[in-house]
C-alpha cells in the first residue's frame, strides 16, 4: 500500500513539473517578425540555460552579450529546423538575423 502511495506522489510531481514547464514555455515564446530582408536587432533574456531558435529563412543567428560584446553564433539555421544554443540566463543579448525568428523561453526587450 505504501509503495502505491509513493508511486502516485512521484507521478503527480512529474505531471506538475511538465504542466508548469509547458506553461512557462508557452508564455515566454516570442517570434521576432521582420517584413523586410534586412537584418533585425532585438534584445532577449534567456529564462534558462538553453534557448531554442527556429526561423522561416536560411540565416546565421548571432547573439551578442549587451554588457561584454561577446558573440555566440548559430551558423546557418534552416527553415523549419529548431536549433539550441546555451546562453547565460538572466543576461541580455542582442539577436541579429534575417527573417522571422521564434525564440523560447526568453523575455524580449524591443528598442
Amino acid at each position: 500500500m505504501k509503495k502505491k502511495y509513493v508511486i502516485a506522489v512521484i507521478l503527480a510531481m512529474i505531471l506538475v513539473y511538465f504542466f508548469i514547464h509547458g506553461s512557462a514555455e508557452r508564455n515566454h515564446t516570442f517570434t521576432l517578425f521582420n517584413s523586410e530582408t534586412t537584418v533585425k536587432l532585438e534584445q532577449i533574456q534567456p529564462l534558462s540555460k538553453t534557448v531554442k531558435v527556429s526561423g522561416d529563412s536560411d540565416t546565421d543567428v548571432i547573439f551578442i552579450d549587451v554588457e561584454t560584446g561577446e558573440q555566440f553564433i548559430i551558423e546557418y539555421i534552416t527553415h523549419g529546423v529548431t536549433e539550441k544554443i546555451n546562453l547565460e540566463s538572466g543576461r541580455w543579448y542582442k539577436v541579429k538575423a534575417r527573417g522571422n525568428l521564434t525564440l523560447r523561453p526568453v523575455n524580449v526587450r524591443i528598442e
